[in-house]
Formats: C-alpha cells, sequence, structure tokens
C-alpha cells in the first residue's frame, strides 16, 4: 500500500515540475426564461468540445473555459444561445422559447455532450428528480424513468431501497447483478443509497453498455449508475434554498375483502359441517347464532388493521447555501427526512443529512475540490418474516371477533400487577401489539461520502487529475427483548423475566485512489480526448457481535448490565482491486463519432495467477443529418451507433473464495479445525460481452425525439457454487462453469405535443422488451437454488422460471382439486404417477418481466405545472402465498378468511369454484407446491402526480424571495391490476430471503412490508 501510494505521489510530482500554463478561467452566471424563471438543468457546453455542465435548482451554472472559446446555452423546449469567453468573469442568458438541445452526460471519469455519445446512456437532473415521487432511498426514483431500467421495490418500509437491473438479471448469483454506484467518485453499496438526501444530487447518470460500462472494468458488468452531488456558483452572492414537504401515507387499499366477526363465524361452522376438526373448538361452532355469547363476539368486533396500523407522516426538511467568488465556490446544506411508516408504536425511519463541497483556483494551474457528506439515520426494524410475529401477517391472521386487550365476564379490560391492559395474545399466542413495544429493534447508520479531487493544467491540450475517495460506514443494529416483554415470557415463562438483547455493530471502508492522464485537442473541427488512468481501490469490512441475557430491567439496555453472555465474535475481512485503463474519444464536426476504451483489473479475491482480466470497448456512431446530403428540413439529429465490449464481475462470492479456508470448533478433550471452503487458485472473472446497435431521431425542430437500442449480453465463465461430494466436507466450491444470455429491444420516445411561450405539453414513455435463458449449467444439470422458493435454473429455459406442479382446477363432479402429472395427464393428488416432485415442470413463468418501463405527461402554463409519472410491468410471474392462507381451502381455518373463501365447491356440476375443503388436509402437500397460486404481475401504476405553481419573477423582485415553487404530490394513488393484493413485490419476506441473498426478486408474497400511498404539500423557496 506504502509502496503504491509513494509512486502516486512521484508522479504527482513529476507532471507538475513539467507543466506550463493556460489562459482558463471560471465563469458563472445564471440562465433564466424569458419571464425571469430560472431554468433548471440547462446545458452549458463548450462549442467544440464534450465538456460541460448543468445550472442547478436556482439556474446557476459554474464552468472553466479559456478566453477565445464559446459557450452554448441550450435547454429542452427553448432556442440555443452562444456567448464568446472574454474578459467577463459572468455572463447570464436568457432564452427564448424555441428549439430543443441535447444534455451532459456524466460518466463518472469525464463528461461528454449527448450529441457526440456513442452509448447507451440516460441522465436524469436536478430539476427531474424535483418533479419525481419523493422517496427515502434514490434508487426507487429510478423505476420507470429509463427504457432497460428495471426497478422493483424491495418493499415499502421507509428507508428500504430496490432491486434495480439494468438489461435484464446479469448473474444466477445472489446480489451478483446489482449496478455499481459511484457517488462522487466513491462506490457505494446498494443498500446505502438511503443515506444520500436527495436535495443534494445535482446529476444521476445511467450507463447501459459496454462502450461505457467498460471503463469500470470488473464492476461494470451490470451497468453503472453515476450520481453527483451539487456545487456553487462562482462570482454570485450566496444564494439560500429553504424546501419542505409534509404529508401523510397509508397502505395501499387491498383489491380483496377480508371476512367480519359475523362471516368468520359463519364459516368456521361451515368447515365444521364438513368435517373440517380444526373447527371443532372456535366459537363459530361452540356459540350458536342468535345466542347472548354469540352476540357478544359481534358487538366486541374490531378492525385489526386499523388496530395494528396508522396514517404515517412524511416530512423533509433542508436548508442549502450555495454561491461563490471569483476562485472559490461552495455549496452547504443540511436536510432533515423523517417517515414514520405505517406501523403503529414505532417510530419509523428519520434521517440526518449535511454536506459541504468547495471548489477553488489554488493557482492558475491547479484547481481543487473537495466534497463531503454524512449522514445519520435511525430506522424501527420490526420482524419481517413468515410467522406471528409480523405485523402484516397479523392483521390478515387476526379474527374480527378477537379483541386486542384480554376482557372479563363483564367486558371490562384485564388490568395487570402494574396498572397496565393485558394484550390479547389471540389465537396465535402472540399478540402483535404489545410485542411492538417489548421487543424494540433499531439500525443505525452513520454514513461518511468524501472525496478530494486536484487538477493540474499543463497547457490547452495536457491536464492531470489526482482523485481520493471515501466511503465509510458504520450500522449498528441492537434488538432487545425486554424482561417481563411478550418474548420473554414466552420463552422464559412469566416467573423468570430475563430479557436478552444483541449488538451487531459493522464497520465498512471504502478507498479509491485515481489517477487521471488528459490530452484534449480540439482542432479544425477535429475533437479529441484521451484519458489514462491508474486506480486503487480497498474495501475493508470489520464486524462485533455480542449477544447477553439477564437484564435486571428494561430500562437497562447496554451489554454490561446482562448477566449471562450467550454469544460474541469478532471478523474482519479486505478486498482490494488495481486498475490501470485508456480511455479515448473522437468526434468530426459532430458528424462521425468514435470512442474506445481498454482496462485491466487486479483482484484479490480471485486466483493468484488468474487475478487479472482485461475488459474493452469499442463504439461509433454517425449523425447523418449533419451531412450536407441529407436535406430533410423535419430531422435534426438522425445519429446511429452501434457498441461492443466486454465487462466483468467478481460480487456474488466471498472475499477469499480462491483460497482454502477452515473453521474452528470443540470436541470432547480439545478443539480441532473444520474444513469450511476448498480452495480453487483457477477461480477467475465472471465475464459478460455486450453488443449494442442503437438510433436517436429528433425531429420538426427537436420536438419529438426517439432513442432506441437493441442490445445482447452474454455472460460466460458464471460465479457459481458447484455441489462437490459429501466426502469433502463442504457443501461446494466457487468455480466458473455456466453461461446466460440478456437481449432486448428498449425504446423512449417523447414529443412536445405543443409548445408555445405560455403553455407547454410533453408526453413521453419508455419500454423494454427483455428475453432470457440459461445457456449452459454445470454438467448440464438442472440446479435449485437455496435462497429461493420454487426456482430451478435449466438450459434453455429462462432466468429465474418457476418450477411447480401444474393445478388443473375443480373437478365438477367431486370437488377435488386437479392436477397435471408430468405425462400430461389429469389425476388426484394421490393418483399422481411416482413422488410428486417429479411432476413439476417449466412453463416458461419466470419472475422477470418481459415488458417493463413507464409513461408521463408533463403541462406547463403561465407558472402552473401538472406531471403525472406512470409505471408498468407484464410478463412477470407471482406464486402468491398470501392469498394461499386466505383461500386455505379450511386448512389455516383458525386464522381469518377472505370473503372468497366462501366460493367453494358444494354441489356436482359446480365450475370456476375452490376444492371442496374435505379433502383439503390430503391434498396439502402437493397443492402447495402447484401454481394454483402462481399469478401474472402484470400492473400500471400512478407512481406520481404534482400539480404546482412557480411564482413570476414580477411578483418577487420587490421581495427577498428570488424563487418560489409550492406544489401538491400525490404518489401510488392509483393502480390497475388483476393480481390479488399489490402485484409489486421485490421481497417475500425479508427474514427468509433478505435483500442480499435474494436470488430471484419477486418470486413470492410473504408478508412484507406492504407498499404505501401517500399526499404531500411542498414549497421550494429561494432567497
Amino acid at each position: 500500500m506504502r509502496t503504491k501510494f509513494s509512486g502516486i505521489l512521484t508522479l504527482l510530482l513529476v507532471l507538475v515540475v513539467q507543466l506550463t500554463f493556460a489562459q482558463q478561467k471560471t465563469i458563472t452566471g445564471t440562465v433564466t426564461d424569458d419571464t425571469g424563471l430560472p431554468l433548471p438543468g440547462a446545458n452549458v457546453i463548450i462549442k467544440g468540445t464534450s465538456s460541460g455542465t448543468q445550472s442547478d435548482f436556482d439556474g446557476n451554472y459554474t464552468i472553466s473555459a479559456n478566453v477565445g472559446q464559446t459557450l452554448t446555452f441550450s435547454y429542452v423546449g427553448f432556442d440555443t444561445k452562444e456567448v464568446k469567453v472574454g474578459a467577463q468573469n459572468s455572463i447570464n442568458i436568457t432564452l427564448m422559447p424555441g428549439a430543443s438541445l441535447e444534455e451532459v452526460v456524466v460518466t463518472g471519469y469525464s463528461t461528454r455532450n449527448q450529441t457526440v455519445q456513442t452509448s447507451a446512456v440516460v441522465s436524469i437532473s436536478a430539476s427531474e428528480l424535483s418533479q419525481m415521487a419523493p422517496t427515502t432511498s434514490i434508487d426507487n426514483m429510478l423505476q420507470g424513468k429509463a427504457a432497460g431500467v428495471q426497478v422493483t421495490a424491495a418493499n415499502g418500509k421507509p428507508g428500504q431501497g430496490a432491486f434495480v437491473r439494468i438489461r435484464g438479471t446479469g448473474s444466477l448469483t445472489a446480489g451478483a447483478s446489482s449496478p455499481l454506484y459511484i457517488v462522487d467518485g466513491s462506490p457505494i453499496r446498494e443498500q446505502d443509497l438511503a443515506n444520500i438526501p436527495n436535495e443534494d444530487i445535482e446529476n444521476i447518470t445511467i450507463l447501459k453498455d459496454a462502450a461505457t460500462t467498460a471503463r469500470y472494468g470488473s464492476r461494470g458488468a451490470n451497468g453503472v449508475v453515476v450520481i453527483t452531488t451539487k456545487n456553487g456558483n462562482r462570482n454570485k452572492d450566496a444564494v439560500i434554498r429553504f424546501s419542505s414537504r409534509y404529508g401523510v401515507s397509508s397502505m395501499i387499499d387491498p383489491n380483496y375483502t377480508m371476512m367480519n366477526a359475523s362471516q368468520k363465524l359463519q364459516y368456521e361452522a361451515e368447515m365444521y359441517a364438513l368435517g373440517v376438526t380444526g373447527a371443532a373448538t372456535l366459537p363459530g361452532v361452540t356459540t350458536q347464532p342468535g345466542s347472548p355469547e354469540r352476540q357478544q363476539l359481534l358487538d366486541r368486533e374490531v378492525d385489526w388493521r386499523d388496530i395494528i396500523l396508522k396514517d404515517g407522516i412524511v416530512q423533509n426538511n433542508s436548508v442549502a447555501i450555495s454561491g461563490g467568488a471569483e476562485k472559490v465556490d461552495y455549496y452547504f446544506s443540511v436536510s432533515n427526512d423523517r417517515n414514520t411508516g405505517i406501523i403503529d408504536n414505532i417510530d419509523g425511519f428519520e434521517r440526518l443529512g449535511t454536506r459541504l463541497n468547495v471548489n477553488f483556483d489554488a493557482k492558475e494551474w491547479l484547481s481543487v475540490g473537495v466534497n463531503v457528506g454524512y449522514s445519520r439515520s435511525m430506522s424501527d426494524e420490526p420482524r419481517d418474516r413468515n410467522n406471528t410475529q409480523n405485523p402484516f401477517r397479523g392483521i390478515l391472521d387476526y379474527n374480527a371477533y378477537e379483541t386486542e386487550f384480554l376482557l372479563d365476564d363483564e367486558g371490562n379490560t384485564v388490568i395487570d400487577d402494574n396498572g397496565n391492559p393485558v394484550y390479547n395474545p389471540t389465537h396465535t399466542g402472540f399478540p402483535i401489539r404489545g410485542a411492538l413495544l417489548s421487543e424494540p429493534s433499531e439500525d443505525i447508520d452513520n454514513q461518511t461520502i468524501g472525496s478530494v479531487d486536484a487538477v493540474v493544467t499543463f497547457s490547452k491540450n495536457w491536464s492531470y487529475g489526482f482523485n481520493v475517495a471515501v466511503n465509510w460506514g458504520a450500522t449498528r443494529r441492537e434488538s432487545y427483548s425486554k424482561p417481563g416483554g411478550i418474548l420473554d415470557v414466552i420463552l422464559e415463562g412469566a416467573d423468570n423475566p430475563t430479557g436478552n438483547k444483541f449488538d451487531d455493530q459493522q464497520h465498512r471502508l471504502d478507498l479509491t485512489v485515481s489517477n487521471r492522464l488528459v490530452y484534449n485537442l480540439n482542432k479544425n473541427n477535429h475533437n479529441l480526448n484521451v484519458l489514462g488512468l491508474y486506480e486503487y481501490n480497498m474495501n475493508e469490512f470489520n464486524r462485533l457481535f455480542v449477544r447477553s441475557k439477564g437484564f435486571p430491567s428494561a430500562l437497562l439496555t447496554t451489554q454490561t448490565n446482562a448477566s449471562t453472555l450467550d454469544n460474541g465474535f469478532t471478523n474482519r475481512s479486505r478486498l482490494t482491486l488495481v486498475s490501470y485503463g485508456a480511455f479515448a474519444d473522437y468526434d468530426y464536426q459532430e458528424k462521425y463519432l468514435l470512442s474506445a476504451s481498454v482496462r485491466r483489473d487486479g483482484s484479490s479475491n480471485f486466483g493468484t495467477d488468474v487475478r487479472y482480466g482485461t475488459f474493452y470497448s469499442g463504439s461509433l456512431g454517425w449523425n447523418i443529418a449533419k451531412e450536407d446530403f441529407f436535406s430533410v428540413d423535419a430531422v435534426n439529429d438522425f445519429k446511429i451507433r452501434a457498441a461492443y465490449g466486454t465487462v466483468g464481475n467478481r460480487t456474488g462470492i466471498s472475499r477469499y473464495a480462491s483460497q482454502g479456508t477452515v473453521g474452528f470448533d470443540s470436541y470432547p478433550g480439545g478443539s480441532s479445525t473444520i474444513p469450511t471452503r476448498v480452495a480453487n487458485p483457477e477461480l477467475q472473472w465472471e465475464t459478460t460481452e455486450t453488443y449494442n446497435i442503437g438510433l436517436e431521431l429528433n425531429m420538426f425542430n427537436k420536438r419529438v425525439r426517439l432513442v432506441s437500442d437493441y442490445f445482447i449480453r452474454n455472460t460466460t465463465d458464471l460465479l457459481f457454487p458447484i455441489p462437490t461430494t459429501y466426502e469433502s466436507g463442504v457443501g461446494s466450491i466457487d468455480g466458473n462453469l455456466g453461461e446466460i444470455q440478456n437481449k432486448g429491444l428498449e425504446i423512449s420516445l417523447q414529443a412536445d405535443v405543443f409548445r408555445s411561450p405560455d403553455f407547454t405539453w410533453t408526453l413521453g414513455g419508455n419500454i423494454i422488451f427483455l428475453d432470457t435463458e440459461i445457456v449452459e449449467l454445470p454438467d448440464g444439470e438442472d440446479i435449485t437454488p437455496e435462497d429461493a422458493f420454487n426456482i430451478r435454473f435449466k438450459e434453455g429455459q429462462k432466468i429465474n422460471e418457476h418450477f411447480l406442479v401444474r393445478y388443473a382446477g375443480v373437478d365438477p363432479a367431486t370437488g377435488r382439486g386437479l392436477f397435471y402429472g408430468a405425462d400430461g395427464n389429469v389425476y388426484t393428488a394421490d393418483k399422481l404417477p411416482t413422488d410428486e416432485n417429479d411432476n413439476r415442470v417449466f412453463q416458461g413463468k419466470s419472475t422477470i418481466a418481459d415488458k417493463e418501463g413507464g409513461f408521463f405527461s408533463n403541462i406547463t402554463y403561465k407558472g402552473f405545472g401538472l406531471r403525472t409519472d406512470f409505471v408498468f410491468k407484464a410478463g412477470n410471474w407471482i406464486n402468491n402465498f398470501v392469498r394461499s392462507d386466505r383461500e386455505s381451502d379450511g386448512l389455516a381455518i383458525e386464522d381469518n378468511q377472505s370473503t372468497n373463501a366462501f366460493n367453494y365447491w358444494q354441489q356436482p356440476g359446480d365450475t370456476n369454484v375452490l376444492p371442496s375443503p374435505i379433502y383439503s388436509t390430503e391434498d396439502a402437500t402437493v397443492m402447495g407446491n402447484s401454481d394454483r397460486w402462481l399469478e401474472k404481475g402484470d400492473y400500471i401504476r400512478m407512481r406520481n402526480v404534482t400539480l404546482s405553481y412557480s411564482f413570476p419573477s414580477k411578483y418577487l423582485d420587490k421581495t427577498p424571495i428570488s424563487s418560489l415553487r409550492i406544489y401538491a404530490q400525490g404518489q401510488n394513488l392509483l393502480t390497475f391490476t388483476k393480481f390479488w393484493g399489490d402485484p409489486e413485490v421485490g421481497l417475500s419476506s425479508g427474514e427468509t430471503i433478505s435483500f442480499a441473498n435474494a436470488v430471484a426478486p419477486g418470486e413470492a408474497t410473504l408478508y412484507s412490508y406492504p407498499n404505501t400511498k401517500s399526499i404531500q404539500f411542498g414549497l421550494d423557496v429561494s432567497f
């Protein structure tokens, strides 16, 4: 490590000695429209180059340019302006309604004008982010915004992230298909995105094909999401911006109806009459209709959804101060996000964040930027598992005639010795309302992301950049079962209150050191940019876990107060990466375009002789509309492009996967080592080869914009746990076997239907048509992944296909369920040939949607704005376990049921009914492994609707306010689906299969935190 840093510093000193000076200066200003309103996200490009920036929310920008160069200002729906750089340090621009132009694309290592971009890239500006549905984790905001980017909310828990897949599933290993996230040069885990306040983000760029992702080498196989935070503006007085938002959230109304008390009592009686013995002791059988006992149950009817859940509070407040002098600019912010969630008795999620970004010219030839962001979040963690401790299972399990508290014979609430009401354990034996108070669990995350970037300008053509980026995270989970609490009494007994608690503390450090040598040539309409890269990355993980019991009081929660240590351990691991690269971009008159890259990475978790991999890409583009022979006035841009490249992947395996490791355990008389991993020195990179052809078309003065791409992604040398023999002592060995393919067509279309100074209406949308296939598996054998329910991998089948017995409906003569055997004939469960597992088949039904996207409408009229965003998904299949519990054919008779459970077979000739409950016990195993509950997950959801008003500057001129916007916003207010329940399924249940371990997101429903809807009101004001 020390040697690497010495080499870096030596190189820096050598380059500094050789530098020459260039006449470069920093220009600042404001971009406004013809009414004086700021234009956020306006493009500011140095003409003839690929360098540029965008204006911030208040229309302010900062850019470095040489005297004599020309700045080009553009904004969608407005005419372009050009200004030559002279002696001035400030250039304010007013754009008039008219044409539209491209945006600046930030690729992490450089920026390029979209006009000369030769790869599939999508850029989302701060102005677009401000119009999206607010969320505590920014990956949720990407849904429906870019073709080919598939986003599924993991669940509705505040602070929870999403499953993001760019152009399909790139690996068969859990956690290995997520894109790489980069924040100001620093990699960040997908799970930590909730620690970044939305208000600090200037731009999100999504890199989709190998032409750009190959520049990230071994980490770019599944796409790259580059997040850039905001900066200030030079030669500008301080701008103070205050944003505030407040609203309420609630569970999305289900599209099914649960039984009330009267209906459930009737259902119990009917089940008992059919011979369902589990109903014998239930009140529907033990009390008679019209009896006082029955009436008492009806009079005490409760709504468990109202008892356990609440209307949540969604609140955000942020203050940002930005500005600058001649040689310095700054951006400072403080923000607070609060989302209480919808579970009563817990506080939900809260985040406090602050950021300071400073850029300054230390010398004429040296510019330095320092970005530092810190956040602290606290999140209550209710049980997310498929058992009686899950509150979202409880609201469906509990019967309407079961009360919250125990009642005596007089109907009065039973009080304990401390004067507190005693919670009713219900038929489940576990009162969730009380457990939410006695079993608190909280995550506390502290995260600091900082970077220092220095750029040395040798001449007009040569520069050198040095960057150090650090991402440090400390996470602590405290889970406490209070002495005498609900769970403690169940485990230890009411007479032996002990309590138990665990503290799980994890520290993560990610350090990246980058050196960039850049050559830039702009001459005679030739533009060339070449970048050489040397980069070092180190990631270290440390963990401390302690569990104890025997706490004397519920108020004493630290481990030092416990009497007995049950478990305690620490561990540490490190992963390193060394990279060398060269990237080149060329264009002639923005007409002929060429890009190429090569990068060589070495990773410490592969075998010594195979740890280096070389990844490369090349891309071509031709803007036919700029040719002299092309004289179609209606076409402004007509660009075709093609790209090819290779990228690598090292995630999804452990940090010491290529090495043999042992564990330690005891045996009578001593201790011993136990093999835990068999060494595989040949373990190497998983490689993805990508082909892409694309079309970009702008027409009618750029009122109509079309982008379409066709891609093929072939992933080979899959990182995969290969099963071993029993005698080896370990279950599997990590190796490189197998191949998968993702291919598809992406289409994005946007049009300004009306465009005038006072009124604009823009419509747009995008879609991906996706096809996946497992091409090759180890020895051609089918594989059942560990962290899934009924998924199997097979050559020639889709990725993540369900593997189930086919349900054939109900026999109208007997009411018994029928099933297809492997031979295609129909059988009852007891007559299926051989074992029922042999009758499972593939049906081409995968958890992965084959069509997904979004569409929007945006209307503005004299300061008023109305924007609606919809997202959709089609072609995926979900195993609806929740429905199986609510239409259980009498199996779960103690639990509440949906009203559709009444629709069971009762007499010969009945069709379109549920099976007769008399066969439910005998058929339970086969029924549970059948596709009876497999449903299409198709849906269209109105993700966001916003009504806003921006006050014209003429109304604010005599006030300290420079801009003012007020708005009302709704989220998830409408859903169109035939799916039973909420079709937006990510996690089944987070403790059954965790976010990090999910192989097939969206496979099944299993009571995870539901998605929510909200209505919010807010304002943005600048001074």
